[in-house]
């Protein structure tokens, strides 16, 4: 839930059409716009909005733009001025695409920030997912005007990336105990890549956690399937069994 950002954003684009010169309903909808990081949905009477997902250099970009447009109708407010100058640092700051965004969770992970690397795998995904609906979009396009549609690698290396986010978030969450969150992300990997070894560790990790123990021991044999020599899936193995022997 984000507060009713939504409403907000509604109202100020509503009082901007009413008096397109108010400098301060632009004020607002910038305001509202840099807060929101996710898609969000909201009930209003009989009417449901949604908010198309942005990744936040998307929402803080906008946002400029917005206020850019009210501060013509006023250059001398200082309140819209100030947030301005803010935004604009913010927006050199913050990273490009999900390529930038991966780059810049792996380093905090490296330096131990497992929520922070969490959220901006989190803004990887979003991006992601906004660049394979556009591309989607143009391999439709090309369709229809050549017969013929987009290269089937372009496919897999979305699905290979895709699944590469999932997988580290997921560690992320493994690192705080966050394990529900954690398996959840590794059985979004393993829709992509079902021989995913990474995933089908991480996920059994989990699955053990939770004392499924059967299930743990299904996903460690199928990595050990695939890479004989893993030491974790070995180990893993022979701990499932016994507790399986144990509670027998």
């Amino acid at each position: 839930m984000l507060k009713n950002f939504a409403s907000a954003l509604l109202d100020a684009e509503k009082s901007t059409e009413v008096d397109e010169t108010w400098t301060k309903g632009y004020y607002r909808k910038a305001k509202c716009l840099h807060a929101m990081n996710d898609a969000e949905e909201e009930e209003g009477g009989e009417k449901m909005m949604v908010i198309k997902k942005k990744s936040r250099f998307e929402n803080v970009r906008e946002a400029i733009d917005v206020l850019r447009v009210g501060a013509q109708y006023d250059p001398t407010n200082a309140q819209a001025n100030a947030f301005l100058r803010t935004l604009e640092l913010e927006s050199l700051s913050l990273a490009k695409d999900c390529f930038e965004m991966k780059a810049r969770a792996k380093e905090m992970f490296r330096e131990g920030k497992f929520e922070e690397a969490a959220e901006m795998y989190g803004e990887a995904l979003r991006d992601e997912e906004m660049r394979r609906s556009e591309r989607k979009g143009e391999f439709v396009v090309a369709d229809e005007s050549n017969g013929s549609g987009g290269s089937s690698s372009s496919g897999c290396d979305g699905n290979t990336l895709r699944a590469t986010l999932f997988l580290n978030r997921a560690e992320c969450y493994r690192q705080i105990g966050k394990m529900r969150e954690c398996e959840k992300d590794c059985e979004e990997a393993l829709q992509l890549q079902p021989k995913n070894e990474k995933g089908l560790l991480r996920r059994a990790l989990c699955r053990e956690y939770f004392e499924r123990f059967e299930e743990a021991l299904e996903d460690f044999e199928s990595a050990k399937r695939l890479s004989p020599s893993s030491l974790l899936a070995s180990s893993g193995i022979e701990r499932c069994k016994k507790m399986i022997k144990s509670n027998q």
